[in-house]
């Protein structure tokens, strides 16, 4: 983390506490200063295995002063690893394995991605992933296109007419994850939420064979009927297309996992969505849900949560 003045030239870094991010509004946007700095800077850290802490650094200092340090730390491991996507891009990813871990067999393996909006999915702590690692799971966080990690390119290799990059990107992740012996469909899991749970619908639908369980939360899963929300049909023109062009309708039929559905075998599905989200509303999950369970010729089970 870079210090630098009015005129944008570099004073300093700021050391940090570890390999991990810094807490961040999900929308970049919504953390602009609003009143002047002060002159020392409190920020909260945590990263993929430590809960967050909070600490101060003065300008001028070479060290940090913790004043609240993480108090879960997990006796994990942390690797950097990259699958290669049908186009030839490395998509990384991090997993989080329970320390001292390397079972002969396939892992439970839990992914979590977003890959929509510009939106960085960051290293950071997330109390429910570590408890799945704590519980002896495998944690898989995949960095797809579409998201904000790696710079304006990356966003857009998955925007609007691109959107289905992002969840080829996701199949290849699986894949290589199976490929490699680290797991297998029969313990592999999925979780998003919002664009989030959308990828986990084309999930869902498109390749069902890939996963044990799949959890999308708060998800947006039917984009045609999703133009009649005044929010989101202003979403749908940014980020995926232009509702009023019939071309444009059409591919939002290959891309919404309620149109999707077709009778099938399909893994457990647990939907949960918030009955008051003014972005992504619970009609979703339920109508999907229920087309979901009409078309399921398997026997595991699809439950929704509201």
């Amino acid at each position: 983390m870079r210090v630098i003045d009015h005129d944008g030239v570099v004073t300093g870094e700021v050391p940090l506490p570890g390999k991990g991010a810094l807490s961040a509004p999900f929308f970049a946007l919504t953390g602009l200063a609003v009143s002047p700095p002060t002159d020392d800077f409190v920020f909260a850290f945590s990263t993929l295995t430590s809960s967050w802490g909070v600490y101060r650094h003065r300008p001028g200092e070479s060290g940090i002063e913790t004043l609240s340090a993480p108090a879960v730390t997990l006796v994990a491991e942390v690797t950097y690893e990259h699958a290669v996507a049908a186009d030839g891009t490395e998509i990384p990813y991090h997993v989080v394995r329970p320390a001292g871990s390397r079972p002969d067999g396939p892992a439970p393996t839990l992914i979590s991605a977003y890959g929509a909006a510009n939106v960085p999915l960051l290293p950071q702590y997330q109390p429910e992933m570590a408890a799945f690692v704590a519980a002896g799971g495998v944690l898989v966080q995949a960095h797809l296109r579409g998201g904000g990690e790696f710079g304006r390119d990356w966003h857009l290799a998955a925007h609007r007419e691109h959107k289905q990059v992002r969840d080829q990107d996701l199949i290849a992740v699986a894949e290589h994850l199976i490929g490699s012996g680290l797991t297998a469909p029969s313990r592999l899991a999925l979780s998003g939420g919002s664009d989030g749970g959308l990828m986990c619908g084309i999930a869902i639908t498109g390749r069902p064979d890939l996963w044990c369980a799949v959890l999308p939360l708060a998800p947006l899963l039917d984009l045609v009927g999703g133009i009649r929300d005044p929010y989101l049909n202003f979403v749908i023109r940014k980020a995926w297309a232009d509702p009023d062009d019939p071309g444009d309708v059409r591919r939002l039929l290959g891309l919404s996992p309620y149109h999707l559905i077709q009778p099938g075998d399909f893994p457990a599905v647990y939907v949960q969505a918030g009955a008051a989200d003014p972005r992504c509303a619970p009609w979703h999950a339920r109508k999907f849900t229920a087309r979901l369970q009409a078309a399921q010729r398997g026997d595991a089970p699809i439950v929704l949560h509201v």
